[in-house]
């Protein structure tokens, strides 16, 4: 929770639920919570500028990773090559609703948004003016966070390998590896955007434009 106080907003520490009320911007420092240490914001505009370069890089990422087979499989002279959507359909051709549901959800509709998102918000900070859907793309971005699977998935993916390959000759696709680029880029590009920096952008390109 934060609440503007003039030049300063008061927060409230998701560690111990201490108000903290933060001082003005300054370049490229960490503001923490002085009971238990938690880092509330990362100031300085070098940083949130990292996002954009990181998010296009994603975004291009996204792209490979969908457009290419994610892995072939070859047992006893047939082969199989699969995309992400292509998994996702064939789960639910195989009866798998849920789980088809939550592949693509997961796994291709909410790094997408996190993605457009990233851009959104990335792409203010460069311009310093405020557009329609900023806030909104703010919100989504920090809400949606902890519902990306990204990692999760890869990791996934390289255990199952391990028996996998002792049944077929697996060979991973171009696919898979801009998956993994694309959990780096993300996770970077989103750790740039530093969420009380944002919003005090957002409320002084808004007082400026009055």
């Amino acid at each position: 929770m934060t609440e503007s106080s003039g030049a300063t907003e008061v927060v409230a520490c998701p560690e111990c639920d201490l108000m903290v009320r933060l001082p003005g911007i300054q370049e490229d420092a960490r503001l923490g919570c002085p009971r238990c240490h938690h880092t509330l914001s990362y100031s300085g505009e070098a940083r949130l500028r990292r996002a954009l370069p990181l998010g296009v890089c994603a975004a291009l990422l996204l792209l490979l990773s969908l457009s290419f087979p994610f892995m072939s499989f070859e047992s006893a002279g047939v082969e199989n090559r699969m995309t992400l959507i292509q998994a996702s359909w064939a789960l639910l051709l195989d009866g798998s609703y849920v789980l088809s549901a939550l592949v693509m959800v997961f796994i291709v509709i909410a790094p997408a948004v996190l993605v457009a998102c990233v851009l959104v918000v990335s792409s203010f900070i460069y311009r310093q003016k405020p557009s329609a859907g900023v806030a909104t793309a703010t919100k989504l971005l920090f809400g949606l966070t902890s519902w990306s699977m990204v990692e999760v998935f890869i990791i996934g993916v390289f255990v199952s390998l391990v028996k996998i390959a002792a049944m077929a000759t697996v060979e991973l696709g171009v696919s898979l590896w801009a998956y993994l680029g694309l959990s780096f880029a993300l996770v970077g590009a989103i750790a740039s955007l530093d969420k009380v920096s944002i919003w005090r952008l957002l409320a002084q390109s808004r007082g400026g434009a009055r």
